[in-house]
């Protein structure tokens, strides 16, 4: 190996005239090869990487003899990328210069508007909205009373009709006080109970009362009419005043409909309690059925299961409903029905026992001997003739003796 000395033999610094020498790259060249030795080109190629040229081209020439047709491809069109030539729409620019300058010209104006506009003129805008509140409010207002008028009218015809009902359901004429064969009753025929009695006349004095709590409910007043009063309307302090009207005209519609909710709270609340009452009624006639039932065991099933069918129907009922004054008239057809079906038993019991009375008598009478005939020589006495009663003999007056 070669060492720095034999590289530089005249040391690090040369003063003699060899440092005017140029050293060129060949002798640069020379003195590398003396110190790695042998030629630095076989190692370079050794080291570089290999050119992938001649393998490609080796490919593309096995793949051109090996080539086969594979079928006609269509041809693919090509989209025309050619940009379209626009045309200027007229119109349309000129809707838009159209626009541009009405939106400039409403800019402006409001811009006027707002220049020249008075408080008094925004106080206005305020007042024409109230105004238009009070006529929305009042109108509501005008409906809730209406409606609460009509439903407590309602509700007082309803309960009036159906207490005449509950009349009708106290008792029936007792069939037994129907002569047979006839279908009108006489006057002093006596009758049967078709509703529990003392249910009836609880439920009678809940239809008083209610009717009596409707009539208390006084329906409030609606407040005057609102009308705006004169007013100058370029004053900022008269359209104040016209405001301050209008707001207290707003509390007054605002107190009478609270007012009026009131009322309505209480009258649904009273309409509730009642038909909580009606209720409590209508769940006795299924017992009231089963007495009905045992009191005439000797009608026949199919009019004992029509009255228990009928009582489990009106206790299922809303009496107040529409459907009620059926269904309790049904109830009471079905109870006269099964006292007629008793009756008419008992009448066909009592018919049979005369016929069997009549039937022993008969037989009574045929096997006793008939009465012996009256002999020849005897002869029957006529009758005799009545006799006359002889008067008493009347005494002379006393004037007369002597």
């Amino acid at each position: 190996m070669s060492t720095l000395e034999q590289l530089f033999p005249d040391g690090p610094r040369r003063t003699d005239a060899s440092a005017d020498q140029v050293v060129d790259d060949h002798h640069t060249a020379r003195r590398l090869d003396d110190l790695f030795g042998g030629d630095r080109r076989t190692d370079l190629d050794q080291t570089r990487r290999a050119s992938a040229r001649p393998a490609l081209v080796a490919m593309v020439n096995d793949a051109v003899a090996d080539a086969r047709p594979l079928g006609t491809v269509p041809p693919v069109s090509k989209p025309d990328t050619r940009r379209p030539r626009r045309r200027v729409d007229w119109l349309t620019v000129s809707a838009a210069a159209l626009a541009v300058v009405a939106i400039a010209a409403a800019g402006t104006i409001g811009g006027v508007q707002m220049a020249t506009a008075s408080p008094a003129d925004d106080a206005l805008r305020v007042l024409a909205v109230d105004e238009k509140t009070i006529e929305t409010a009042t109108s509501g207002l005008v409906s809730s009373t209406t409606r609460l008028t009509e439903s407590i009218a309602e509700s007082d015809a309803s309960a009036e009709a159906l207490r005449r009902v509950l009349e009708s359901v106290r008792d029936a004429t007792d069939p037994a006080d129907i002569p047979e064969g006839e279908t009108e009753a006489p006057e002093d025929a006596d009758t049967i109970a078709i509703a529990d009695p003392a249910a009836l006349d609880v439920a009678l004095a809940a239809i008083k009362s209610y009717r009596t709590d409707l009539a208390a409910f006084e329906v409030p007043a609606m407040p005057a009419e609102y009308a705006r009063a004169s007013v100058d309307t370029g004053s900022l302090s008269g359209v104040a005043s016209a405001i301050d009207e209008a707001q207290q005209q707003l509390n007054e519609i605002d107190r009478v409909s609270a007012e009026v909710r009131t009322v309505r709270a209480a009258v649904d609340t009273r309409a509730a309690a009642f038909a909580a009452q009606l209720a409590t009624f209508a769940k006795t006639f299924p017992a009231v059925a089963q007495k009905a039932v045992d009191a005439h065991p000797d009608a026949e099933q199919e009019l004992k299961d029509a009255v228990i069918a009928a009582g489990a129907a009106v206790a299922a009922s809303d009496l107040q409903s529409d459907a009620a004054p059926a269904t309790l008239a049904e109830y009471r057809d079905a109870v006269a029905a099964l006292a007629a079906g008793q009756v008419q038993v008992e009448r066909d019991r009592e018919r049979e026992r005369a016929e069997q009375e009549r039937i022993e008598r008969e037989r009574e009478q045929s096997a006793q001997p008939p009465p012996a005939d009256p002999g020849e020589g005897e002869s029957t006495p006529p009758p005799s003739e009545p006799t006359e009663p002889t008067p008493p003999p009347t005494e002379p007056p006393p004037g007369d003796e002597g």
